[in-house]
């Protein structure tokens, strides 16, 4: 079942416990527009975000393509509304995203039924991006690392930034084709950007600048051939995680 949670007046935090993991996505409440920040897992993941929306000009924006964060779109009233993402998060919906489907379906009849695959439909960018929302701005900027469409949005006059899985503790979440090198140097800008107090990420504890120095602290340690400090107590989904970044990380050096 999903949590709302107020973080500060005008952002709402939306908060559901997976199988391996939890994840968050935002409401992001405007005086003219209000931001769904991620669709979550399933269209039942929305519903308590609807009576926000009521009477409400809202858009949809995707952090990145990932079951977890983009398939309860149809939980939402998104016909002929604006659905925003990285170019790479509409590439990921052609077949990507159809095939993790189709693969969830197979090993859970009935469970994923619900689920519609909606593509980003407007604005897709491919650097930057701003929205205003009459009091306050989003600005999107692309990330590339836990995956190549991944974006993270900053709201100047509330010093937060929403990392996505740019941004992850216990450890980040390597791919196979993530860009490590390009994902340190992005974690790093943010990190020199004082006006970022507040750092809210999909996944794991929300915290300041300190965590995008965890993060590349860790990426950087792995590019090394360092073994990074990691909690000693880690659940079995991180623990494995962790196993499979020292894989991809060295095979990158080796």
């Amino acid at each position: 079942m999903t949590t709302l949670k107020e973080f500060r007046p005008g952002l709402l935090l939306t908060e559901v416990s997976l199988d391996d993991f939890d994840v968050r996505g935002a409401v992001i409440i405007g005086d003219n527009y209000t931001v769904v920040w991620d669709s979550l897992s399933h269209p039942r993941d929305l519903q308590p975000v609807l009576p926000l929306l009521e009477q409400k000009y809202w858009v949809l924006v995707y952090t990145h393509a990932d079951w977890d964060h983009a398939w309860g779109t149809a939980g939402l009233p998104y016909h002929d509304q604006p659905i925003i993402g990285h170019i790479n998060c509409a590439r990921r919906f052609d077949e990507e995203a159809p095939a993790e489907l189709r693969e969830k379906q197979k090993a859970q009849p009935g469970v994923w039924n619900e689920v519609v695959l909606v593509p980003p439909t407007l604005s897709i960018f491919e650097d930057e991006m701003e929205l205003t929302l009459g009091n306050i701005s989003v600005y999107l900027h692309h990330l590339p690392g836990h995956t190549l469409d991944c974006i993270v949005g900053f709201i100047p006059e509330w010093g937060i930034l929403l990392a996505g899985d740019a941004v992850e503790t216990p450890l980040p979440v390597i791919n196979a084709d993530s860009p490590i090198e390009k994902w340190i140097a992005g974690l790093q800008k943010w990190e020199r950007n004082e006006r970022v107090q507040y750092v809210i990420p999909a996944h794991g504890k929300i915290g300041g600048r300190e965590l995008l120095r965890q993060n590349s602290d860790y990426l950087q340690n792995l590019l090394a051939g360092i073994s990074p400090n990691i909690p000693e107590k880690l659940d079995d989904f991180y623990r494995e995680t962790h196993r499979n970044n020292l894989r991809y990380a060295n095979f990158r050096i080796g």
